[in-house]
């Protein structure tokens, strides 16, 4: 059974004989990557994943519309 997600960047599988998986997920847009292998992993997390992915983040339009006022 999986858990919920929460937002920003996990690093796990850093003990000796796993492989590293690093995620990064944004949950104003829903925008979810995935990077494994040591080399990958330390190389993704040396570009800074969080502040790329803010610069260009775009929130989804029905996450942040009012419902419209009532007509009565």
């Amino acid at each position: 059974m999986s858990g919920p997600w929460f937002g920003g960047l996990q690093v796990r599988g850093l003990d000796k004989g796993q492989t590293p998986v690093a995620d990064l997920f944004c949950v104003a847009c829903r925008h979810h990557e995935r990077t494994s292998g040591r080399t990958k992993v330390t190389d993704y997390l040396r570009a800074n994943p969080l502040n790329e992915h803010r610069a260009k983040c775009k929130p989804q339009d029905h996450l942040n519309r009012r419902p419209p006022p009532s007509a009565t």
